[in-house]
């Protein structure tokens, strides 16, 4: 392989994204680099390179680390035209709904519980149509799961109050709830999405 090559990477070699448990692309190098710069990709999404499933953040690919590279010169320059043959681009991501559904969901803290969540899972439901193909999906999906596998056990956990059995699943529902919000949050602040949205933890 060429200095050029090992500096840069193969110019054929293309990467696929993963949003939750859906893959996009392949994506040429000049493309990943368009989205880096408008946002649609971030350091820690997770790509594959086409052909394989090892799937690793993008900024630990060694054919894209100098993309991340913030010394004077170091970043390849962006690239003047897109490919005319590609026609699936992930969407912006802008988090400030997820981050205000994360929000509403931790308000179980103040002990105000119904009224917020049932706004988060609606604004949930609305921006993950906008969000489909970006890394902001999983968190959307990971938002609406929370919503409607804990709604049973509130409801399970009210009605049953009065002969005590309510409690448990009351104190266990509240905690699952808050902890999925921390974790979603927190994944939400570094621009990481949510590995595994259909899972339970």
């Amino acid at each position: 392989m060429s200095t050029a090559e090992e500096t840069f990477g193969d110019t054929e070699t293309r990467w696929h994204l993963k949003i939750g448990d859906q893959r996009h692309g392949p994506y040429s190098r000049e493309e990943v680099a368009r989205y880096l710069g408008e946002g649609r990709i971030t350091p820690h999404s997770l790509l594959a390179r086409e052909g394989s499933d090892a799937w690793k953040l993008a900024k630990d690919d060694p054919l894209l680390s100098d993309l991340f590279e913030t010394g004077p010169g170091s970043a390849a320059p962006p690239p003047q035209t897109a490919p005319a043959t590609r026609v699936e681009k992930p969407a912006p991501a802008d988090p400030l709904w997820a981050h205000v559904a994360y929000g509403l969901f931790t308000s179980l803290l103040l002990g105000v519980s119904a009224p917020f969540m049932v706004i988060a899972v609606i604004l949930a439901h609305v921006n993950r149509e906008n969000a489909r193909g970006t890394w902001l999906e999983s968190h959307y999906t990971w938002q609406i799961r929370t919503f409607w596998i804990a709604l049973p056990f509130f409801l399970v956990g009210s009605f049953t109050v009065l002969i005590l059995v309510g409690w448990p699943l009351l104190v266990l529902a509240w905690l699952w709830v808050i902890y999925r919000a921390i974790k979603g949050w927190l994944r939400l602040s570094r621009e990481e999405p949510i590995e595994d949205p259909q899972a339970f933890f």
